[in-house]
């Protein structure tokens, strides 16, 4: 199962309320018709999240300057090379401990505002999340912090469980 999904794209494209045409999945690859009863398509996933983008009433979600629209770029396609494979314990860890460097110094992935590459990660991660123990989420404090952040916007979380990260119970054990 990869994380980079259809289901992944309509929640990026909720959050921007924008509707894709039809989303499928053909050879491995998703696939969204440009066009109702044409056959123009756009593949793959980054491709049609800069095409969300595009059409979407946020235009700054991509970056506010050209440093941080190269770096909304370079994290979506991180997210496809190896967020997308974080499914098994062995991925999930390499990711999550990248990220946590990554996130040591900076609010959000490109620095302090939120953009596309935030929303893509948030969903592509949640379910990894999701099952960390309160042990593992304070080993990665920074991909906590990020992720308790931005799931606090309820139109980002959308259906999505709000996860738990009241570390408390640690201290009080100790």
């Amino acid at each position: 199962m990869v994380l980079c999904n259809v289901e992944c794209l309509e929640k990026i494209s909720n959050y921007l309320d924008v509707t894709p045409l039809q989303l499928e999945m053909q050879e491995n690859v998703i696939v969204v018709s440009t066009e109702q009863g044409s056959n123009k398509k756009i593949e793959g996933f980054s491709t049609i999240i800069q095409s969300l983008t595009e059409n979407s009433k946020y235009p700054d979600i991509f970056g506010t300057d050209n440093e941080m629209k190269a770096l909304s770029r370079q994290w979506l396609e991180y997210a496809v090379v190896c967020v997308n494979y974080a499914d098994t314990p062995t991925n999930a860890k390499r990711v999550l401990q990248e990220l946590n460097v990554a996130l040591k110094d900076s609010t959000y992935l490109t620095g302090t505002k939120k953009t596309i590459a935030d929303v893509t990660l948030y969903y592509a991660l949640h379910s990894i999340v999701r099952e960390l123990t309160h042990q593992e989420k304070a080993q990665y404090v920074h991909v906590s912090r990020w992720f308790d952040n931005m799931q606090q916007e309820r139109k980002l979380r959308q259906q999505l469980e709000l996860i738990s990260f009241n570390l408390l119970h640690l201290f009080l054990r100790m």
